[in-house]
């Protein structure tokens, strides 16, 4: 009859398993190690050739790519005569500088128009009358040559960007102004 077990420390201590694992576990890891030791040698193999290929091709491609950049991004014009030689076709007419530029021209033409009815219609003032708005049309031209300047120092300063855009339209106003001065309304 076999007897009933109550408690763990009831259980016999030394029992012998009924058979050894051990030779096959142990032959289960020798054949692992050599089943990972023979791809790893023929891969070796293969790596040791077709290595230094890549790395050339790798650095052929590297190679073209930075000549490409160079080509296209980083080309400066010629200096040619202490000046800069611009070729037209390497400026986009859709680039934020030349719209800017041709604004600017814009603007100019408009301004040299109405300075040309201006100084007639000055001529026609009295001298007392002639004296103060010369002298604020003056007044406008240096402010804006200041701004101009101090901007060629500190061209990415934001307000004095924003004082001269401000200067140039005041400066329109009252040539605008000067110029309408004495018409009649119909």
């Amino acid at each position: 009859m076999s007897r009933r077990i109550r408690r763990i420390d009831e259980l016999a201590r030394d029992v012998p398993p009924a058979r050894d694992l051990w030779p096959a576990i142990s032959a289960a890891i020798e054949a692992d190690k050599a089943a990972a030791a023979t791809p790893v040698q023929k891969q070796a193999g293969r790596r040791a050739f077709w290595m230094p290929a890549a790395g050339l091709a790798a650095s052929v491609a590297l190679v073209a790519v930075g000549v490409l950049i160079g080509k296209y991004l980083g080309h400066q014009p010629p200096i040619v005569d202490g000046s800069v030689a611009r070729n037209e076709s390497q400026i986009a007419a859709d680039s934020p500088i030349v719209r800017a530029q041709l604004r600017h021209a814009e603007y100019e033409k408009q301004r040299d128009a109405l300075l040309l009815e201006v100084k007639a219609k000055l001529a026609a003032m009295p001298p007392a009358d002639r004296a103060k708005v010369s002298a604020s049309l003056d007044t406008l031209q240096k402010s804006i040559k200041d701004i101009e300047d101090a901007l060629g120092r500190d061209p990415a300063n934001a307000l004095l960007q924003e004082l001269f855009v401000n200067s140039c339209q005041e400066q329109m106003r009252a040539l605008t102004a000067v110029r309408d001065s004495g018409r009649e309304e119909i």
